[in-house]
Protein backbone atom coordinates (compact mmCIF):
# COMPACT_ATOMS: atom_id res chain seq x y z
CA UNK A 1 0.00 0.00 0.00
CA UNK A 2 0.86 3.43 -0.80
CA UNK A 3 0.70 5.90 1.91
CA UNK A 4 0.34 9.64 0.95
CA UNK A 5 0.00 11.56 4.53
CA UNK A 6 -1.71 14.97 3.27
CA UNK A 7 -1.18 18.12 5.56
CA UNK A 8 -3.95 20.50 4.34
CA UNK A 9 -4.74 23.97 5.90
CA UNK A 10 -8.17 24.47 7.70
CA UNK A 11 -8.27 28.35 6.98
CA UNK A 12 -11.27 27.82 4.61
CA UNK A 13 -11.80 25.41 2.09
CA UNK A 14 -9.09 26.95 -0.78
CA UNK A 15 -6.22 25.10 0.65
CA UNK A 16 -8.02 21.20 0.00
CA UNK A 17 -10.03 22.67 -3.23
CA UNK A 18 -6.42 22.62 -4.44
CA UNK A 19 -5.01 19.78 -3.49
CA UNK A 20 -8.03 17.33 -4.62
CA UNK A 21 -7.85 17.39 -7.81
CA UNK A 22 -4.40 16.52 -7.87
CA UNK A 23 -5.08 13.62 -5.48
CA UNK A 24 -7.27 12.19 -7.20
CA UNK A 25 -5.34 12.32 -10.27
CA UNK A 26 -2.78 10.65 -8.52
CA UNK A 27 -5.13 8.06 -7.57
CA UNK A 28 -5.82 6.82 -11.04
CA UNK A 29 -2.44 5.26 -11.67
CA UNK A 30 -1.95 3.97 -8.24
CA UNK A 31 -4.37 1.71 -7.26
CA UNK A 32 -3.44 1.27 -4.00
CA UNK A 33 -2.86 4.40 -2.84
CA UNK A 34 -4.17 5.32 0.75
CA UNK A 35 -4.28 8.78 1.87
CA UNK A 36 -4.33 10.30 5.60
CA UNK A 37 -6.09 13.77 5.69
CA UNK A 38 -4.50 15.80 8.49
CA UNK A 39 -6.68 18.86 8.81
CA UNK A 40 -9.50 20.31 10.59
CA UNK A 41 -11.64 20.87 6.94
CA UNK A 42 -14.88 18.60 7.50
CA UNK A 43 -14.91 15.20 6.39
CA UNK A 44 -18.23 15.97 4.26
CA UNK A 45 -15.95 18.29 2.05
CA UNK A 46 -13.95 15.19 1.16
CA UNK A 47 -16.78 12.71 1.01
CA UNK A 48 -18.44 15.47 -1.98
CA UNK A 49 -14.91 15.80 -4.04
CA UNK A 50 -11.97 13.07 -3.26
CA UNK A 51 -12.61 9.92 -5.18
CA UNK A 52 -9.29 8.17 -3.68
CA UNK A 53 -9.50 5.63 -0.44
CA UNK A 54 -9.12 8.42 2.73
CA UNK A 55 -9.01 8.37 6.43
CA UNK A 56 -9.21 11.44 7.99
CA UNK A 57 -7.02 12.06 10.87
CA UNK A 58 -8.70 15.85 12.44
CA UNK A 59 -5.59 17.74 13.71
CA UNK A 60 -4.71 21.37 13.96
CA UNK A 61 -2.23 22.25 11.18
CA UNK A 62 -1.58 25.81 11.08
CA UNK A 63 -3.29 28.81 12.15
CA UNK A 64 -3.76 30.69 8.55
CA UNK A 65 -5.70 34.40 9.88
CA UNK A 66 -8.21 34.65 12.06
CA UNK A 67 -10.93 36.24 10.18
CA UNK A 68 -14.14 38.92 11.18
CA UNK A 69 -16.07 37.33 8.46
CA UNK A 70 -14.64 36.50 4.70
CA UNK A 71 -13.53 39.95 4.25
CA UNK A 72 -11.52 41.12 7.50
CA UNK A 73 -8.51 39.93 9.41
CA UNK A 74 -8.37 40.00 13.23
CA UNK A 75 -4.45 41.18 13.18
CA UNK A 76 -4.14 40.66 16.53
CA UNK A 77 -6.01 37.77 16.92
CA UNK A 78 -4.06 36.11 14.42
CA UNK A 79 -0.65 36.93 16.15
CA UNK A 80 -1.97 35.39 19.74
CA UNK A 81 -3.44 32.16 18.29
CA UNK A 82 0.32 32.08 16.41
CA UNK A 83 1.91 32.26 20.07
CA UNK A 84 -0.58 29.51 20.99
CA UNK A 85 0.26 27.14 18.37
CA UNK A 86 4.09 27.59 18.50
CA UNK A 87 4.20 26.99 22.37
CA UNK A 88 6.04 24.09 23.33
CA UNK A 89 6.51 23.88 18.88
CA UNK A 90 9.60 21.46 19.52
CA UNK A 91 7.23 18.79 21.22
CA UNK A 92 4.64 19.37 18.74
CA UNK A 93 6.92 18.41 15.89
CA UNK A 94 7.80 15.74 17.53
CA UNK A 95 4.39 14.55 18.15
CA UNK A 96 3.92 14.93 14.42
CA UNK A 97 6.51 13.21 13.12
CA UNK A 98 5.72 10.04 15.63
CA UNK A 99 2.65 10.08 13.55
CA UNK A 100 3.83 10.13 10.39
CA UNK A 101 6.31 7.43 10.99
CA UNK A 102 3.40 5.68 12.73
CA UNK A 103 1.09 5.94 9.43
CA UNK A 104 4.37 4.51 7.47
CA UNK A 105 4.01 7.41 5.10
CA UNK A 106 5.79 7.28 1.87
CA UNK A 107 5.27 11.05 1.15
CA UNK A 108 4.29 14.35 2.88
CA UNK A 109 2.26 17.03 1.22
CA UNK A 110 1.53 19.79 2.73
CA UNK A 111 -0.74 23.17 1.86
CA UNK A 112 1.02 24.87 3.44
CA UNK A 113 1.98 24.00 7.10
CA UNK A 114 5.04 23.95 8.66
CA UNK A 115 4.34 22.03 11.17
CA UNK A 116 3.84 19.17 8.91
CA UNK A 117 7.21 20.08 7.24
CA UNK A 118 9.66 19.93 10.31
CA UNK A 119 7.88 16.71 11.69
CA UNK A 120 8.06 15.00 7.82
CA UNK A 121 11.85 16.32 8.08
CA UNK A 122 12.20 14.77 11.32
CA UNK A 123 10.66 11.76 10.66
CA UNK A 124 13.25 11.16 7.49
CA UNK A 125 9.80 11.43 5.42
CA UNK A 126 10.19 13.12 2.05
CA UNK A 127 8.15 16.30 1.86
CA UNK A 128 6.38 18.35 -0.84
CA UNK A 129 4.70 21.34 -0.90
CA UNK A 130 2.04 22.37 -2.62
CA UNK A 131 0.51 25.63 -2.72
CA UNK A 132 -0.16 29.13 -4.21
CA UNK A 133 0.78 30.65 -1.16
CA UNK A 134 2.74 30.37 2.14
CA UNK A 135 1.85 31.60 5.69
CA UNK A 136 5.18 33.53 6.21
CA UNK A 137 4.38 35.88 3.28
CA UNK A 138 0.77 36.45 4.21
CA UNK A 139 1.94 37.46 7.87
CA UNK A 140 4.83 39.89 6.52
CA UNK A 141 2.28 42.70 5.82
CA UNK A 142 1.13 42.81 9.43
CA UNK A 143 4.35 42.77 11.17
CA UNK A 144 4.56 45.74 14.02
CA UNK A 145 8.48 46.88 14.29
CA UNK A 146 7.60 47.20 18.17
CA UNK A 147 6.61 43.36 18.70
CA UNK A 148 9.96 41.20 18.46
CA UNK A 149 7.56 38.09 18.81
CA UNK A 150 6.11 38.88 15.68
CA UNK A 151 9.89 38.41 13.49
CA UNK A 152 10.15 35.22 15.64
CA UNK A 153 6.95 33.98 14.58
CA UNK A 154 7.53 34.09 10.62
CA UNK A 155 10.85 33.01 11.49
CA UNK A 156 9.60 29.86 12.70
CA UNK A 157 7.52 29.34 9.86
CA UNK A 158 10.05 30.08 7.58
CA UNK A 159 12.71 27.35 9.31
CA UNK A 160 9.87 24.77 8.98
CA UNK A 161 9.21 25.44 4.82
CA UNK A 162 12.88 25.55 4.18
CA UNK A 163 12.89 21.87 5.45
CA UNK A 164 10.61 20.62 2.21
CA UNK A 165 12.45 19.00 -0.28
CA UNK A 166 10.26 20.99 -2.71
CA UNK A 167 7.70 23.21 -3.28
CA UNK A 168 5.23 22.87 -6.05
CA UNK A 169 4.09 26.42 -6.84
CA UNK A 170 0.46 26.57 -8.38
CA UNK A 171 -0.41 29.05 -10.65
CA UNK A 172 -0.89 32.17 -10.13
CA UNK A 173 0.94 32.00 -7.45
CA UNK A 174 3.03 34.26 -4.73
CA UNK A 175 7.03 34.31 -4.58
CA UNK A 176 8.44 31.86 -1.70
CA UNK A 177 11.15 32.15 -1.16
CA UNK A 178 11.63 30.51 2.27
CA UNK A 179 11.56 27.14 -0.08
CA UNK A 180 14.73 26.12 -0.90
CA UNK A 181 13.78 24.35 -4.34
CA UNK A 182 10.31 25.29 -6.60
CA UNK A 183 8.83 24.52 -9.60
CA UNK A 184 5.94 26.00 -11.28
CA UNK A 185 2.79 24.17 -12.69
CA UNK A 186 -0.68 25.63 -13.70
CA UNK A 187 -3.32 26.29 -11.98
CA UNK A 188 -5.54 23.39 -9.77
CA UNK A 189 -9.24 23.70 -9.65
CA UNK A 190 -12.19 21.29 -9.96
CA UNK A 191 -12.96 19.36 -12.85
CA UNK A 192 -16.51 20.06 -14.29
CA UNK A 193 -18.95 17.01 -14.49
CA UNK A 194 -22.49 17.04 -16.10
CA UNK A 195 -25.28 18.88 -14.37
CA UNK A 196 -27.72 16.57 -12.64
CA UNK A 197 -30.44 19.52 -12.75
CA UNK A 198 -31.32 22.96 -14.55
CA UNK A 199 -30.84 24.99 -11.55
CA UNK A 200 -33.06 27.57 -13.13
CA UNK A 201 -36.10 25.18 -13.33
CA UNK A 202 -35.37 24.47 -9.72
CA UNK A 203 -35.40 27.99 -8.73
CA UNK A 204 -38.24 29.17 -11.08
CA UNK A 205 -36.16 31.92 -12.82
CA UNK A 206 -37.81 33.23 -15.53
CA UNK A 207 -36.19 33.33 -18.43
CA UNK A 208 -35.07 36.94 -18.66
CA UNK A 209 -33.88 37.34 -15.46
CA UNK A 210 -29.90 36.44 -14.27
CA UNK A 211 -28.55 34.43 -10.90
CA UNK A 212 -26.02 35.44 -9.05
CA UNK A 213 -23.91 33.38 -6.74
CA UNK A 214 -22.26 35.45 -3.82
CA UNK A 215 -19.67 33.12 -2.90
CA UNK A 216 -16.99 34.56 -0.68
CA UNK A 217 -15.34 31.15 0.51
CA UNK A 218 -14.92 28.80 3.78
CA UNK A 219 -15.40 31.84 6.24
CA UNK A 220 -19.03 32.31 6.15
CA UNK A 221 -20.70 36.48 5.93
CA UNK A 222 -22.28 37.33 8.52
CA UNK A 223 -24.50 39.63 6.92
CA UNK A 224 -25.71 40.96 3.13
CA UNK A 225 -27.66 44.31 2.43
CA UNK A 226 -30.96 41.62 1.82
CA UNK A 227 -33.88 43.94 1.30
CA UNK A 228 -31.31 45.65 -1.21
CA UNK A 229 -30.88 43.09 -3.06
CA UNK A 230 -34.53 42.00 -3.17
CA UNK A 231 -34.94 45.47 -4.65
CA UNK A 232 -32.60 44.25 -7.62
CA UNK A 233 -35.22 43.72 -10.47
CA UNK A 234 -33.95 41.78 -13.03
CA UNK A 235 -31.71 39.46 -10.57
CA UNK A 236 -32.39 36.11 -8.37
CA UNK A 237 -29.79 35.59 -5.83
CA UNK A 238 -28.06 32.72 -3.96
CA UNK A 239 -26.18 32.82 -0.87
CA UNK A 240 -24.57 30.17 2.03
CA UNK A 241 -23.70 30.33 5.28
CA UNK A 242 -26.14 33.31 6.32
CA UNK A 243 -28.79 32.75 9.24
CA UNK A 244 -31.95 31.98 8.56
CA UNK A 245 -33.68 35.48 7.20
CA UNK A 246 -37.49 36.59 6.04
CA UNK A 247 -38.42 35.24 2.68
CA UNK A 248 -37.48 36.74 -0.26
CA UNK A 249 -38.71 36.29 -3.78
CA UNK A 250 -35.23 37.26 -4.81
CA UNK A 251 -32.93 35.73 -2.49
CA UNK A 252 -32.43 31.87 -2.02
CA UNK A 253 -30.09 29.67 0.74
CA UNK A 254 -28.37 27.94 -1.00
CA UNK A 255 -28.47 24.71 1.77
CA UNK A 256 -32.46 24.71 0.49
CA UNK A 257 -30.88 23.19 -2.43
CA UNK A 258 -30.25 20.02 -3.07
CA UNK A 259 -27.29 20.65 -6.02
CA UNK A 260 -23.90 20.35 -5.53
CA UNK A 261 -21.79 23.38 -5.27
CA UNK A 262 -20.00 22.89 -8.25
CA UNK A 263 -22.91 22.79 -10.61
CA UNK A 264 -23.74 26.08 -9.00
CA UNK A 265 -21.22 27.74 -10.18
CA UNK A 266 -21.74 26.27 -13.71
CA UNK A 267 -25.02 27.59 -14.23
CA UNK A 268 -25.28 30.49 -12.29
CA UNK A 269 -24.15 33.90 -14.47
CA UNK A 270 -22.33 36.02 -12.29
CA UNK A 271 -20.10 35.52 -9.46
CA UNK A 272 -19.90 37.77 -6.63
CA UNK A 273 -16.86 36.42 -4.06
CA UNK A 274 -13.68 38.03 -3.00
CA UNK A 275 -10.06 37.36 -4.56
CA UNK A 276 -9.59 33.72 -3.14
CA UNK A 277 -7.77 31.36 -5.43
CA UNK A 278 -9.85 28.66 -5.63
CA UNK A 279 -13.57 30.30 -6.87
CA UNK A 280 -11.57 32.97 -8.99
CA UNK A 281 -9.78 30.39 -10.45
CA UNK A 282 -12.49 28.18 -11.30
CA UNK A 283 -14.86 30.93 -12.53
CA UNK A 284 -12.10 32.25 -14.56
CA UNK A 285 -11.64 28.84 -16.33
CA UNK A 286 -15.51 28.21 -16.93
CA UNK A 287 -16.16 31.38 -18.46
CA UNK A 288 -18.07 33.16 -15.56
CA UNK A 289 -18.57 36.84 -14.82
CA UNK A 290 -16.84 37.71 -11.93
CA UNK A 291 -17.63 40.58 -9.28
CA UNK A 292 -15.11 41.10 -6.88
CA UNK A 293 -14.72 43.07 -3.18
CA UNK A 294 -11.28 43.21 -2.66
CA UNK A 295 -10.10 42.54 1.47
CA UNK A 296 -7.17 44.78 1.24
CA UNK A 297 -4.44 43.48 2.29
CA UNK A 298 -4.27 39.50 1.51
CA UNK A 299 -0.96 39.26 -0.25
CA UNK A 300 -1.94 37.31 -3.07
CA UNK A 301 -4.81 39.47 -4.15
CA UNK A 302 -3.23 41.56 -6.81
CA UNK A 303 -2.07 38.37 -8.55
CA UNK A 304 -5.46 36.68 -8.67
CA UNK A 305 -7.25 40.39 -9.80
CA UNK A 306 -4.71 40.54 -12.43
CA UNK A 307 -5.71 36.94 -13.57
CA UNK A 308 -9.42 37.89 -13.69
CA UNK A 309 -8.47 40.51 -15.67
CA UNK A 310 -6.17 38.71 -18.18
CA UNK A 311 -7.79 35.43 -18.34
CA UNK A 312 -11.01 36.62 -17.68
CA UNK A 313 -14.23 38.92 -17.22
CA UNK A 314 -14.21 40.80 -13.61
CA UNK A 315 -14.97 44.02 -12.23
CA UNK A 316 -14.33 45.33 -8.89
CA UNK A 317 -17.30 46.33 -6.06
CA UNK A 318 -16.13 48.62 -3.85
CA UNK A 319 -16.46 47.85 -0.11
CA UNK A 320 -19.10 50.85 0.74
CA UNK A 321 -21.14 50.03 -2.20
CA UNK A 322 -20.94 46.14 -1.35
CA UNK A 323 -22.31 46.71 2.26
CA UNK A 324 -24.56 49.16 1.22
CA UNK A 325 -26.14 47.25 -1.84
CA UNK A 326 -25.02 49.43 -4.62
CA UNK A 327 -24.51 46.26 -6.45
CA UNK A 328 -26.63 46.56 -9.67
CA UNK A 329 -24.61 48.98 -12.62
CA UNK A 330 -21.73 47.01 -11.47
CA UNK A 331 -23.65 43.84 -12.13
CA UNK A 332 -24.85 45.22 -15.33
CA UNK A 333 -21.75 46.47 -16.51
CA UNK A 334 -19.64 43.13 -16.34
CA UNK A 335 -21.85 41.38 -18.64
CA UNK A 336 -20.83 43.73 -21.36
CA UNK A 337 -17.67 42.98 -20.71
CA UNK A 338 -15.97 41.73 -23.93
CA UNK A 339 -13.85 38.08 -24.05
CA UNK A 340 -10.20 38.12 -22.48
CA UNK A 341 -7.48 38.26 -25.32
CA UNK A 342 -5.67 35.50 -23.38
CA UNK A 343 -7.04 32.15 -22.82
CA UNK A 344 -6.07 30.43 -19.07
CA UNK A 345 -3.41 28.16 -18.93
CA UNK A 346 -4.05 24.65 -18.49
CA UNK A 347 -4.46 22.71 -15.69
CA UNK A 348 -1.00 21.94 -13.26
CA UNK A 349 -2.97 18.39 -12.06
CA UNK A 350 -0.62 16.15 -14.25
CA UNK A 351 2.14 18.02 -14.27
CA UNK A 352 1.71 18.06 -10.20
CA UNK A 353 1.24 14.27 -10.19
CA UNK A 354 4.47 13.51 -12.32
CA UNK A 355 6.67 15.52 -9.84
CA UNK A 356 5.10 13.58 -7.11
CA UNK A 357 5.58 10.14 -8.80
CA UNK A 358 9.35 9.69 -7.74
CA UNK A 359 9.02 10.43 -4.27
CA UNK A 360 6.48 7.28 -4.52
CA UNK A 361 8.91 5.36 -6.74
CA UNK A 362 6.80 4.37 -9.29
Amino acid sequence: MTVVWCSISAHGFGHAAQLVPILNELGTGIKDLRLILRTQVPADFFQRHLHVKWDLHVAQQDVGCIQRGPLDVDVAATWDAYTRFHTNWDRKVSKEASAIRSAKANLVISNISHLAIAGAAQAHCPVVGIASLSWDRVLEPFVQDQSPNHLSIIETIRNGYALADQLIRLHPGIGMPSFPSKVDVGPSFPLMKPNSCDLRKLLRVAENELIVLIAFGGVPLTNLPLKQMESIGGFQFLVGELPRFPSYARVHRLEDLAVPFSEITMQVDIIMTKPGYGTVVAAVHNGKPLVYVRRGNFIDEQGLVDYVHRHGRGMELSRHDFESGDWEATLRAVLTMPDPSETPPSPGHSAAVHLLRPYLEL
